[in-house]
């Protein structure tokens, strides 16, 4: 674990870093239970709470998730198509991005964030045909507090939605409702490395006052 747990909040959402080389050493159950009930703190409209979690231990579910997403990766993007077909010298992040790739199943917990369908408001009632969306909206602050508290107690985690391209298997391997899409998936584990602070252009430099421009 960290050293560095529980630091204040400024110092905490400026090093939230994606940490996708993790342990595969046992997390404790009370240590995830603290995580996802930060995530259900997270505010939503009306208070409807439209989250779900399904959360994956199992070596032969992990497999098979680890499987399809890194084949979803392979077939979307010319970054790599098999191992034979990798950079030879790739960059830090597209590096962290092979060993996900390769060691996805072994992080120890793989987290389905899931959302309850509802059509967004813009979409008129006749147009409403079969579930809509999930509500990324409300879904979204969860995860965000799902990441801090990863971060605060020391574990490495990193959001990913690759999982797009296959949810439908998804949905029936791991038997989730028609009614809830799959917003996110988060590996979760303690981490490799060192956590850093993150890269990221000032607000001063991305903000128009009154008006944009």
């Amino acid at each position: 674990m960290s050293e560095n747990t529980n630091p204040p909040f400024f110092d905490l959402v400026g090093n939230v870093r994606a940490m996708r080389r993790l342990k595969s050493d046992p997390v404790p159950m009370e240590t995830i239970w603290k995580v996802l009930n930060a995530g259900v703190k997270a505010p939503s409209g009306q208070n409807t709470q439209p989250w779900r979690f399904v959360l994956v231990s199992d070596p032969e579910r992990k497999k098979w998730f680890a499987e399809r997403y890194a084949l979803a990766i392979e077939t979307r993007f010319k970054v790599t198509s098999g191992v034979e077909g990798r950079r030879e010298n790739p960059g830090r992040q597209l590096k962290a991005l092979y060993y996900q790739m390769d060691h996805m199943s072994e992080a120890p917990y793989l987290l389905l964030v899931c959302g309850k369908c509802d059509w967004p408001f813009k979409v008129p009632q006749e147009d409403r045909i079969g579930e809509g969306p999930p509500n990324y909206g409300a879904v979204y602050p969860c995860v965000q507090n799902i990441l801090l508290a990863c971060r605060a107690l020391g574990l490495g985690a990193a959001l990913t939605t690759m999982h797009q391209v296959f949810e439908e298997e998804l949905h029936e391997y791991f038997e989730i409702p028609q009614d809830y899409g799959v917003v996110v998936t988060i590996p979760i584990g303690y981490p490799m490395g060192k956590f850093g602070p993150v890269r990221r252009i000032p607000a001063e430099e991305m903000t128009y006052l009154d008006k944009w421009g």
